[in-house]
Parts: C-alpha cells; sequence; structure tokens
C-alpha cells in the first residue's frame, strides 16, 4: 500500500506547505510527498472549495483518501496526516 501526501499551495503559501510537507516526511517513513500548485487540476477534482489555500491531500494506490483546507502547525499536521492514513 502506497500513500502520497500532495501539498497544494498558491504563491503566499508555498514555503508553508514545502515546510510541512519535509517535516511530515522525516516523521513518516515511506510516506511519499509532492509539492502541488493551486492549479492544478486535482483540487478541482476532489475539493468543493478549491481556491482555498492551503491544502494537504492524501491519496492512497492514487485513491483520494481524504483532504483539509487548513494551517495546521507541525505537530497538528502530522496528528491529521496519521488519521488520513490510518
Amino acid at each position: 500500500m502506497s500513500h502520497k501526501l500532495v501539498g497544494f499551495a498558491d504563491s503566499q503559501t508555498s514555503s508553508y506547505i514545502k515546510n510541512q510537507l519535509q517535516a511530515i516526511a522525516n516523521e513518516i517513513s515511506g510516506l511519499q510527498t509532492e509539492f502541488a500548485s493551486e492549479t492544478d487540476a486535482r483540487l478541482q477534482r476532489y475539493c468543493k472549495k478549491p481556491d482555498r489555500m492551503p491544502c494537504l491531500m492524501v491519496f492512497k494506490n492514487d485513491v483520494h483518501l481524504n483532504h483539509a483546507h487548513a494551517k495546521f502547525n507541525e505537530k497538528e499536521a502530522l496528528a491529521w496526516v496519521r488519521g488520513a492514513i490510518g
């Protein structure tokens, strides 16, 4: 089973999301991470409000599991991701 965490950001939140992705990847071994911009088609596909940034989205074997539009501190982000991947 392959989990991927995608962080979506606009120009104002890109450094925040990149830092979050790195911090989470350091704590959860084997988790793939990807940075994506606010123009990524997955936002339109899976979100009711695709213009809300930042967004974290979890996939398992390329199937959407969950997403959150929020700014978390590192501890909260890590807890959310662990809960989303089970």
